[in-house]
């Protein structure tokens, strides 16, 4: 690791490397919203929804964390590597369970996703596809009992495409466990939730009712 281990009660944010103007205006405000709620930010410093959610954090003035696929000198993309600095100096940190020096791999990223939702109470999934990593995300945030919240688009202009994992943990009709990569015991979990997620964000009221009910210790204040 680099920086603070992880302290905070915190939530992770996670979606798509390449979101649409829906998918980081959700992670924006679910980043800032967190903040101003009491929590901290757990995300991977991927491009699109990780980055906006790093960003947002401290902009906001609160702390966050990320969680790599590779060892902690060896930053993907480094176009993120100053990002990774701030996270460092703001009082947040790297985390990796592969030592320095270790390249980023398949395997890895999705082994790293299980950490982002076991640091977290909840995580909130602002935009994704169903051929996206942030599925693994889901999955394992299910197996290990974190709140699962899921960002549901309205508008007809936002490209069902891009938002097809969107829709598939929010349907009241479940997810089909072969998207979450679920077999087993695992799989049966998936089909017993209807929807798949336990929070359907629709708008920024939910967002505030999330907060409510994780409800973060009221002594602990994570920002500034």
């Amino acid at each position: 690791m680099r920086g603070a281990l992880p302290s905070a009660a915190a939530v992770a944010i996670v979606g798509t490397r390449q979101p649409t103007s829906f998918g980081r205006r959700v992670a924006r405000l679910a980043a800032e919203g967190a903040v101003a709620a009491g929590f901290a930010v757990i995300s991977g410093l991927a491009t699109g929804i990780d980055t906006v959610a790093h960003e947002s954090a401290l902009s906001a003035g609160g702390l966050t964390w990320a969680v790599l696929g590779s060892g902690v000198d060896l930053l993907t993309p480094s176009s993120n590597a100053a990002l990774a600095e701030e996270i460092v100096a703001a009082g947040g940190g790297l985390v990796a369970e592969v030592p320095p020096g270790t390249p980023v791999s398949r395997r890895s990223l999705v082994a790293r996703d299980r950490i982002q939702s076991g640091l977290s109470l909840a995580v909130v999934l602002c935009q994704c596809e169903v051929s996206s990593g942030a599925m693994h995300t889901a999955r394992f945030a299910a197996v290990q009992g974190r709140l699962l919240a899921v960002a549901r688009p309205r508008s007809p202009q936002h490209d069902v495409a891009a938002c097809s994992g969107n829709l598939a943990l929010s349907d009241p009709e479940g997810c089909d466990p072969a998207l979450l990569s679920a077999t087993g015991r695992t799989a049966e979990l998936v089909r017993g939730r209807r929807p798949m997620a336990d929070f359907v964000i629709n708008d920024r009221d939910d967002l505030r009712e999330l907060w409510r009910r994780l409800r973060p210790p009221s002594a602990s204040s994570f920002s500034g």
